[in-house]
């Protein structure tokens, strides 16, 4: 009878140590929200460390070698003050999709990488990114308003954009003029009369067109009213018959401005950053962009930063994604690359840097972002779309048809 009353005084005295060491559990009976849980690392690589003892990260980006000493100068201005290692690696443009890839794909892929803005929403929805939000509440400070449906899917912001480099339209306005216009055409009735015109002389292109990106023809289309992802079966229509008038390329083509300034191509439609680089005083250039049209500003090529899914410090990550696009590091980058920063406040101070535009930056500024679902979408299957339907390798048909997949 003692033996068994020792064994109940031990069995109470091995329960009483076991709920003490026990942590304690609260359920949630409650009707209201659960609390949205922090996605979780995907690698559990112990040389991270603890949030706040992060010494590098590595960072993947594709600039030119202008750009990209500018970005290791900001960078190290980082550093200095976080102690935080910044490793940047730099991809030629030929290999930056292809390296992108590698990077979301593989298992060792860096903290950050940049993609062109449109490809996000397609990369977030597909699971190779992670939300930037989720980590910092406001990453820097507010980027242009319609660049924001680019980056929020499923209640997340999912990029961080860097800079725009919007397309325009760069023509020689004596060469023009011989041609009958004193401007680019503004719509489709316009642009089939300067077609008829170009058609009557030997040797002359009516448009040249870079066939790796949808943005150039984006910018036709935009200055007929209209957009790539809700295209009017006559516009496509008249892009088939001159297309046998087009210049096409696949890369940055010297000749082309060789050919602009013998006035053997009536308009060439380039970025930005190439006329501010290339433009001389024969030459002038529009961006007949067209704000508020549901679809948004198609014609602005955006380079966004983003978070891979196997990210190993995407904290001390999104830290360094603030301090690059705030304000005092957007103002040095336009000082010293030219690039339009992506940030609004830099817009609504009216800089004079921005004075020699060939647009008025008020169409860059909106109260309220486009909406979401114009955006969605994989912008892969678009930019193939519109390669196949330049090359006559789609009809009208056909590419109403996969851009519509495409959205979906």
């Amino acid at each position: 009878m003692l033996r068994r009353k020792n064994y109940w005084l031990l069995f109470a005295i091995i329960l009483l140590s076991l709920t003490s060491l026990s942590p304690s559990m609260e359920l949630n009976t409650g009707d209201g929200p659960h609390e949205v849980k922090k996605p979780q690392n995907q690698n559990t690589d112990s040389s991270a460390g603890e949030k706040g003892t992060v010494d590098s990260l590595r960072i993947s980006v594709s600039l030119n070698p202008e750009e990209f000493q500018e970005l290791e100068r900001i960078s190290a201005t980082y550093s200095l003050s976080s102690g935080v290692k910044v490793e940047l690696i730099n991809v030629s443009s030929e290999d930056a999709e292809r390296t992108l890839k590698q990077d979301l794909t593989l298992g060792n892929s860096p903290d950050i990488v940049m993609t062109d803005g449109r490809s996000i929403l397609d990369l977030a929805t597909r699971g190779f990114l992670l939300p930037v939000d989720v980590y910092q509440s406001i990453p820097g400070s507010a980027p242009l308003t319609g660049l924001i449906p680019l980056m929020q899917w499923n209640g997340y912001d999912w990029g961080v954009p860097l800079d725009i480099d919007p397309y325009v339209m760069v023509y020689s306005p004596q060469r023009l003029k011989e041609l009958g216009f004193n401007g680019v055409p503004r719509n489709l009735e316009e642009w089939n009369t300067l077609l008829q015109n170009v058609h009557k002389e030997q040797g002359t292109s009516l448009l040249a067109l870079d066939t790796r990106n949808p943005y150039g023809l984006a910018a036709v289309l935009e200055s007929m009213g209209g957009s790539l992802l809700k295209a009017n079966p006559e516009w496509l229509d008249w892009i088939q018959l001159g297309r046998s008038s087009f210049y096409l390329t696949s890369r940055y083509n010297q000749e082309v401005w060789d050919r602009l300034q013998g006035g053997r191509i009536a308009v060439a439609v380039l970025p930005l950053s190439e006329w501010q680089k290339h433009g001389n005083s024969s030459l002038a250039a529009e961006a007949l962009l067209q704000a508020g049209q549901g679809a948004g500003l198609e014609s602005i090529y955006s380079r966004s930063f983003a978070l891979p899914a196997q990210s190993r410090n995407p904290e001390a990550a999104v830290e360094w994604l603030a301090y690059i696009t705030s304000l005092s590091s957007q103002q040095a980058w336009l000082d010293n690359t030219g690039r339009l920063p992506a940030l609004d406040e830099l817009y609504r101070m009216n800089q004079p840097a921005f004075t020699q535009l060939p647009f008025d930056t008020g169409l860059l500024l909106s109260e309220e972002a486009a909406p979401v679902s114009e955006s969605q979408g994989s912008w892969s299957r678009v930019t193939e779309a519109v390669l196949l339907l330049l090359t006559g390798k789609l009809d009208t048909a056909a590419y109403m048809n996969q851009v519509r997949q495409a959205s979906e």
